[in-house]
């Protein structure tokens, strides 16, 4: 939704964000300094402009539809990146200011972030970073719609009107509960890991796509016994010994205990992913931006160079 050519106006969008933030029209109307018919008008007047309703009232407060949520994503998004204009004209190279919107995926947000926010506070203090942790479709959606600054992806390649850097070829692991008495190789064959019982997610996320490509192009059948969208889920199963799963390593440091899983990487062949640095093609990376740029990129290579993040650097 182009909501700047909408008819919609900036002041039903606040009033949207501040009814969804404060739960009510009366608390919303206190914090926006505004008489609350006044304000309840332009709502009714912002859901007849986009033709849905965006709110239901309740005895137990107002919540916003599956629509209101949209949309409620977009004005935040919208009114946060205006509410930093001022900022960033202020700004400098030297000394940047502002917001920054990052997607990164789970995983590689636990890894990365800690060490990229020490670093913001030692050196740009003045620079606030938002992290969208989200699924990679759902980032690659928000990057597309130019909602974020810009984003760490698996699926740069897919996306439209996004420009990207490819960062490193990613190394995929099997994931299965520790059970051996002695330590496993390091590696085990993807004809072998196909045979196993496997806890994977649906075709619409991209780890599974590229296990299926290679699955195919290798003529081998994959042992799917569970399909899951859900991280946690697949997580259970696999340390609940009901299956095995595949993914990177960031998620194995990150999600399963030290010495619960059994992660070996998988060869012949093997099975990789690039994961690239992209950003929107129509949105030009401000100071702050892209100083946080520079310090993540880095701090990924480190990553990849210390091996906490298994890959080929490709930049």
């Amino acid at each position: 939704m182009d909501l700047l050519r909408s008819g919609i106006s900036l002041r039903q969008l606040r009033y949207l964000v501040a009814v969804a933030d404060a739960g009510s029209f009366s608390a919303a109307a206190e914090r926006a300094h505004v008489a609350q018919p006044a304000l309840s008008r332009q709502l009714g007047l912002l859901e007849a402009r986009v033709g849905l309703r965006l709110l239901n009232r309740t005895r137990r407060g107002v919540f916003l539809t599956e629509g209101g949520v949209r949309l409620y994503e977009l004005a935040r998004s919208m009114l946060e990146r205006l509410g930093s204009v001022e900022l960033e004209l202020r700004a400098s190279e030297t000394r940047p200011v502002g917001m920054v919107t990052v997607a990164l995926p789970p995983s590689v947000a636990s890894m990365l972030v800690p060490r990229v926010l020490r670093e913001l506070q030692a050196r740009y203090p003045e620079v606030i970073l938002r992290v969208e942790d989200g699924l990679s479709l759902e980032n690659g959606r928000s990057l597309e719609a130019a909602l974020l600054d810009f984003g760490i992806v698996p699926t740069a390649d897919e996306l439209v009107d996004v420009d990207y850097e490819p960062l490193l070829r990613e190394s995929l692991f099997l994931v299965e509960r520790s059970g051996a008495t002695s330590p496993l190789p390091a590696t085990i064959t993807f004809g072998q890991a196909a045979r196993l019982p496997l806890v994977l997610p649906p075709r619409s996320f991209h780890t599974r796509r590229v296990i299926d490509d290679a699955a195919r192009e290798a003529r081998l059948a994959l042992n799917v016994a569970y399909e899951q969208r859900s991280l946690t889920t697949i997580m259970s199963l696999v340390r609940d010994g009901l299956g095995a799963t595949v993914t990177n390593s960031p998620a194995v440091e990150q999600f399963w205990a030290p010495g619960s899983v059994a992660a070996r990487r998988i060869v012949r062949p093997e099975i990789t992913r690039t994961i690239s640095l992209a950003r929107p093609s129509k949105r030009a990376l401000g100071f702050a931006a892209q100083a946080v740029y520079d310090i993540l990129k880095r701090v990924a290579v480190e990553a990849v160079r210390d091996g906490r993040w298994q890959g080929k650097l490709l930049s």
